[in-house]
This record gives C-alpha cells, sequence and structure tokens, in this order.
C-alpha cells in the first residue's frame, strides 16, 4: 500500500461509490489539465465557508476525495516538531497534592444518516466505561438540538451546505445510550451553531438547560454572555470556555453577538479578546484550570497548518489557558505540551471526529483523552497542575449489518482477525494503524491508554 497516493475515502453503498468514483475520476483530469501544486497546505488557509474562494473550494476537495494531506506547511519543520513531542508533564519540585479529579474528552458530535437507535445498540459496550466513567466528561455538541424543527443529518457524500438539528433520540446515542451517565459539559459553538439561526441558538440552550447539562460558547441573551460553566469536583474548580471560527455561511444578528463567541481564529493575527476575557474572568471566580474548547483548524490534513499553532500558541500565552482542545479537522492531529509563563498547557489539536461516520477513513478513528488534574501546594501556597495525560485511539467499526460499533484501537490492531471478516475493513484498518503511529502518537510518547 502507497499511503501517500491511497483513495482516503471509502463509500459505503453502490450509489455513494459510484458517485465518488466520479469524483475522483474529474479531479485527476484536473490534476492533468492544471497541475494545481497541493502537495502540502495552502498557507494560511482560513477554510471558512463565508469567504472561501472557487479555488479554495477545489483545493478542500482535493483534500478530501483525491489525496490525503500528508506534509505539513512547506518549511514549517512542524513534523519535527511533532515527532520531538514527549508528551510527559512534570510536577513542581516541592509539590504536595490534596486533590485529584480526573477529565475525558471527546471530539466532535455529528449527526449522520447511519446513526440510528438500531444501528447503535452496542456502541459503546467497548469503551463506553472508560470516557463516561470520570469526574468531568467533555465533547463538541456539532448541531443544533431544536425540537420543533426537523431532524436534519449529513448524508453519505456531502456535496452541498448541509444543516443539522438532533432529535432527543439522537442524542441519548451521543450520551451512552442510557448507559452511563452522561455529558458533565458540552461545547455549543461550532460552524453549525447557525444551522438554524437565532432560534436554533435558543432552542439548544433550553434543550441542554432541561437537561441539566452545562454548555459553553454560546448565550441566551446578553447578560449572560459570561455564565460559563465553572465546574467543582473534589475541591477543584475547572472553568470551560469556547469559540468558533466559523458559522459557515451564516451570520450572528447584528445587536446579538452575544449569541456566540464567533472570531476568525483561523485567519492570521485573530482577535481574542473575548477569549482572553473570559479566561481572566475565570480566574477571578476562582478556577483552579481553565479549559478551552476552539472550534478551528483546518480539515482533513496530517498535521494543523502552520498558523493555526501559531494561533493557539499566541491564546495558550496571551489568555493562560490550561487545556486546549481544538476541533473542526474532523480527523485526529498531534499533541503538544507548550511550555510558557511557568507552566505547561496540554493542546489537542484535533481529537477528530466522535459520534459521527464521515466517509474520509481517518475520521474513523477518533481520540479520547484522559487527563488527570491536581491540586496542591508548592511552598505552601496553592497549585494546580496536570499529573497525567493519557489517549485511547478508538475505531469506529461499520459492519456488514450496518451496526456502529467503538472499538479499542490498540485491542483491535493485536488481533484484528478476531474482530473483522470483511477485507475491505480490514484494509482500512490497516491503513489507520500506519496514520496512527506515523503521525499522531510515536512509539517514544508512551501516552497511549492500554
Amino acid at each position: 500500500m502507497n499511503y501517500k497516493k491511497y483513495n482516503p475515502v471509502r463509500g459505503l453503498t453502490l450509489k455513494g461509490k459510484l458517485l465518488l468514483k466520479s469524483l475522483r475520476a474529474i479531479y485527476r483530469l484536473y490534476h492533468l489539465a492544471k497541475r494545481p501544486d497541493w502537495n502540502t497546505v495552502i498557507p494560511d488557509h482560513h477554510e471558512d465557508p463565508l469567504k472561501m474562494t472557487l479555488t479554495e473550494k477545489l483545493y478542500m476537495g482535493n483534500k478530501y476525495y483525491y489525496k490525503a494531506m500528508i506534509k505539513a506547511d512547506a518549511g514549517s519543520d512542524l513534523e519535527s516538531h511533532f515527532q520531538k513531542q514527549t508528551l510527559e508533564f512534570s510536577k513542581p519540585e516541592n509539590f504536595i497534592p490534596t486533590a485529584k479529579i480526573t477529565m475525558s474528552a471527546g471530539g466532535d458530535l455529528i449527526p449522520y444518516t447511519c446513526i440510528t437507535p438500531e444501528s447503535t445498540k452496542h456502541l459503546w459496550d467497548d469503551v463506553g466505561n472508560y470516557y463516561f466513567n470520570n469526574d468531568i466528561v467533555l465533547a463538541n455538541l456539532e448541531t443544533v438540538a431544536s425540537l420543533e424543527h426537523p431532524y436534519s443529518a449529513a448524508p453519505e457524500v456531502m456535496l452541498a451546505d448541509m444543516f443539522f438539528n438532533i432529535d432527543e433520540k439522537t442524542f441519548d446515542i451521543f450520551s451512552g445510550n442510557h448507559r452511563f451517565k452522561g455529558f458533565d459539559v458540552l461545547s455549543t459553538a461550532n460552524n453549525h451553531t447557525m444551522d438554524l439561526g437565532e432560534q436554533g441558538v435558543l432552542n439548544t440552550i433550553s434543550f441542554l438547560e432541561k437537561n441539566n447539562i452545562p454548555y459553553t460558547g454560546t448565550a441566551k441573551n446578553k447578560e449572560s454572555l459570561h455564565q460559563f460553566p465553572i465546574l467543582e469536583r473534589n475541591g477543584i474548580q475547572t472553568a470551560f470556555i469556547a469559540a468558533t471560527f466559523s458559522l459557515n455561511k451564516e451570520t450572528l444578528p447584528e445587536g446579538k453577538e452575544w449569541l456566540c463567541n464567533h472570531r476568525f481564529l483561523n485567519e492570521a493575527n485573530p482577535d481574542i479578546a473575548i477569549i482572553i476575557e473570559q479566561a481572566k474572568i475565570a480566574r477571578e471566580r476562582g478556577a483552579d484550570m481553565v479549559v478551552a474548547c476552539l472550534h478551528m483548524g483546518c480539515a482533513y490534513q496530517a498535521y494543523p497548518s502552520a498558523h493555526t499553532v501559531k494561533n493557539i500558541h499566541n491564546i495558550c500565552k496571551q489568555a493562560d489557558i490550561d487545556i486546549l482542545i481544538a476541533g473542526h479537522p474532523h480527523n485526529a492531529q498531534p499533541f503538544e505540551i507548550l511550555h510558557h509563563n511557568n507552566k505547561q498547557s496540554l493542546i489537542a489539536y484535533s481529537l477528530g471526529d466522535f459520534i459521527a461516520y464521515d466517509i474520509f477513513k481517518w475520521c474513523h478513528l477518533p481520540l479520547i483523552i484522559k487527563v488527570e488534574i491536581e491540586k496542591g501546594t508548592v511552598d505552601s501556597k496553592p497549585h494546580t497542575i496536570i499529573s497525567k495525560f493519557e489517549v485511547k485511539p478508538v475505531y469506529m467499526y461499520l459492519n456488514k449489518d450496518n451496526e456502529l460499533r467503538l472499538l479499542d484501537f490498540m485491542t483491535l490492531t493485536a488481533d484484528i482477525d478476531k474482530y473483522i471478516k470483511e477485507p475491505e475493513v480490514k484494509k482500512e484498518v490497516k491503513e489507520l494503524e500506519h496514520f496512527f503511529h506515523n503521525f499522531i502518537i510515536r512509539k517514544h510518547q508512551k501516552v497511549i491508554a492500554r
């Protein structure tokens, strides 16, 4: 298998496979005719549908349908940068711990037509305990939840603008099918926040409040703009703030910009004042840790773009963020520990799609992270640190009976014949194994949960 040229998408139905074959043929002709230089990412690509040119749209389609982007920005040295990461946290010499909690985080929750109550009966069997049995459980709700509007999910092959909306059954699937405690907090700031306009935002907030789930990144009125959650667990206060780089082709109503923390985070030198302000407010309210859920980055590429890395570094430093979980790329991307201001910040550039089923193969390998947070003292002064970090890669398996199941990826790859019979799926798992070990977690980065 030549992993530099392999087909990045896998159709599910005959219709889908024929459509993908046609699209790939069109891109092949386009390359022969114009020879675009798309072997590395386009510098400073913002990936905002509201502003994309035709060339940028074709570039997006090229990454998705034709050739996966395995190289970082030319001359950026990002490959070496991420390969050198040890992903180990160090404790201050005189640190005396007094309390400890765990936080787990998953990526994007997106409705797809193949995600149904019938297809997900065993979805959480293998990894549900690992994900949900933590003091704080976090994810990104990348859909509207407005029960007064029709359910709307992503089709197999996406060729037009999509507007998402879930019903209660789908939210139950996301939340563990009533077998686990569900979510402790959800980020609601992403490019699908405004899919049903202002009313969709307000209805989503009402839905989450009805289910007693704190949310961050959106607000129901101007007065609640800064009422982001600060969750107390075992005496440790953890704040959650959020923002998004895009609202697709939608915009916030004039005078109601408080509906969603929308800033152009994928552009050079973005306005990050709202992030800095909310992080400061969090500290003033007693937060020991500040977690930023930022919907930003570029999709369908192995590495984050150079300008994304620069922007995230600036946000961590200027807003004093402890844990920054980015999203939107849909596939997993590497991790980083940023050392600054006498602290260590954990950066997850993308955990990938979580509960979703995009036909792009890399999207079938979401990551669950677990962070151990300890509070104590250093020289008799209060101090809170990240003491442990681990990653559990999982495989979203769609079997021949159209049943979805999240499988522990390391267990799966150790004995693939035990779990999977379909040759096409086995081939995909082998491709994902190469992707994971060459781009996401290397052998010396001993953070894989087993």
